[in-house]
């Protein structure tokens, strides 16, 4: 069974070097990214997006102005893509199977300031999760929280942890189910043997509710839903 640690606990004690250690090279990359996510860019130095679609779960993203010949990511909240531009600024990204539940996506080199973007051609998806969380399979549970409220351009960290799971052959696996993940934000990704979490630096007001599942090892389930409120930046 594992020990309920709180939010500000652990958010002292996790380490970039830790998350990097335990998640994928797509995430890492995402991560990178996220460092530099701030406010939708209006500035003339931005890197530019002059085409964003997505048709058939068909990711495909055009633009300019960004830093030359590095690597450009474009990530909603439970995706990422991401291409190299070109020596004049010149990128391109498609992928297959991407998914953006609020047809958003935020583009970032790394370099300079992101663009928040709308999908063409996107369905959104209901932003509303069911009003009641399927109920569990095993012993492997959920821990219920408090929703969090962050400020736009932040670093945030909403971690979510479990009780009575198996992980004698791997650590629980986390999926997104339904709803919404603030846009900057992305999750759910694995912490430790029994937790998850969503990550990033928010970049659009509004309040987001989500449901995940977790899976442990001899294939319990549960879910829970959480709610992030996302308010203005914080006065400087």
């Amino acid at each position: 069974m594992s020990r309920k640690v709180s939010f500000s606990t652990i958010a002292r004690k996790v380490s970039f070097s830790t998350i990097a250690r335990k998640v994928s090279i797509s995430t890492i990359i995402a991560f990178a990214a996220l460092g530099a996510v701030v406010l939708p860019a209006t500035s003339a130095d931005a890197v530019a997006v002059s085409r964003a679609t997505l048709r058939g779960g068909l990711l495909s993203v055009d633009g300019t102005n960004a830093a030359a010949g590095v690597f450009v990511n474009v990530f909603s909240s439970s995706s990422h893509a991401g291409a190299r531009s070109s020596p004049s600024g010149v990128y391109h990204v498609q992928k297959a199977a991407f998914r953006a539940d609020d047809c958003q996506v935020v583009v970032s080199d790394g370099r300079t300031p992101v663009a928040t973007v709308r999908l063409s051609g996107c369905a959104p998806t209901l932003a509303t999760p069911p009003r009641r969380d399927p109920p569990l399979s095993g012993s492997c549970v959920i821990r219920p929280r408090a929703p969090a409220t962050f400020n736009v351009g932040a670093q945030s960290s909403y971690f979510f942890s479990t009780t009575g799971c198996n992980t004698s052959a791997r650590p629980v696996r986390w999926s997104f189910l339904a709803g919404r993940i603030p846009v900057g934000m992305i999750g759910p990704i694995f912490q430790g043997q029994t937790g998850g979490g969503v990550y990033g630096r928010p970049t659009t007001v509004g309040t987001y509710s989500f449901t995940v599942q977790v899976t442990d090892s001899v294939g319990a389930t549960d879910t829970e839903t959480f709610t992030i409120r996302v308010v203005a930046p914080r006065a400087r």
